[in-house]
Formats: C-alpha cells, structure tokens, sequence
C-alpha cells in the first residue's frame, strides 16, 4: 500500500508540473538521469526531471532506486523547486528544495543476531542543497548537486552527491 502511495505521488508530481510550467514560455523541460553517492540511505540512480516555471526558477520530479537493508529494493520519490543563481563564467548554480516519500527498511534478525529480511517503511522527507549545471553542447548539460534528505525522525537522515547529464526533451511554444 505505501508503495503505491509513492508511485501515485510521483504520478501527480509528473502530471501537474508540466501544466504549471505551460502558462509560460521558457527553456525546455530536461530529462537528467543521475548516478550518485552518499550516506547508507541514499538512492545511487534515478532520474530527475524538470520543468522551468519562470527564466531562474524550475519544478523537479524525480524518482530513485537503491538496494537497501535486507537485499530489499527500495524507491523514493520526491518533488522539488530549483532556483538558477547569477552564472559564473558558463556555469549555473542552483539552490534546491522539496518534499518526498522514500521508503526504509528495518532489518529483522533471528536469535542468533542473522539478518533474515526487512520491514519496508515509508517516510516523509525533506531535501535542501544546491548544485550546478554547466553546458556540453547545445541542449546538453553536466549536472552536479548535492542534497541533504531529513525524515524528521522516521528514518535515518541522509545526504548524497549526484551527477548526470540533463538532456532537452522539447521547447514549448
């Protein structure tokens, strides 16, 4: 049941930001697939997303997979504002911040403390951090950011450093 809450958030996040970047003319939405690393906690692949709602400031689905506690799949999900700061040379930094649902697990262990499973749990979490974009070509980027996930005590608090390469996919009319 929470999984599908998850795929269902991530499913409304992809439907509805796009309607809100469509009220106005920008930069094209781009897909990012990521690779990362960081805490025990967090995702090492996914894919980001993101639709430009003004010139500097952008709505970020994304969703991520990682093999967690227990030889357990886990995804997350979350949604994101990103804002562009002035460049610096050809390079953009961004500040970032949003909401998500990640799902845990809580190892089961038998008597003899071997690990034999885990729980999956769903949490509410938090993300800030910043990143920055700089172009390969023309409708090419190399992405770097780095974001700090708090649960607010439900599950462990996590960080991670992601690169990818964002692609445009289309430019609105």
């Amino acid at each position: 049941m929470k999984s599908y809450v998850a795929q269902c958030l991530s499913l409304v996040v992809l439907l509805v930001c796009p309607q809100v970047a469509r009220a106005q003319e920008h930069p094209p939405v781009q897909l990012a697939p990521f690779a990362a690393f960081g805490t025990d906690y967090t995702a090492p692949i996914g894919l980001m997303v993101t639709f430009p709602l003004t010139g500097s400031l952008s709505c970020e689905a994304e969703i991520s997979y990682r093999r967690g506690e227990g030889d357990v799949s886990f995804m997350s999900s979350s949604v994101s504002l990103l804002m562009d700061m002035p460049k610096v040379g050809r390079t953009t930094p961004y500040i970032a911040g949003g909401v998500g649902l990640s799902q845990y697990g809580t190892l089961i262990t038998s008597e003899s403390g071997a690990s034999t499973g885990a729980v999956r749990r769903l949490a509410l979490t938090f993300n800030a951090g910043g990143g920055l974009k700089a172009p390969i070509t023309s409708g090419v980027d190399f992405r770097s950011d780095v974001r700090f996930f708090d649960a607010l005590g439900t599950a462990p608090d996590s960080y991670r450093i992601a690169n990818g390469v964002s692609v445009d996919v289309g430019r609105r009319k």
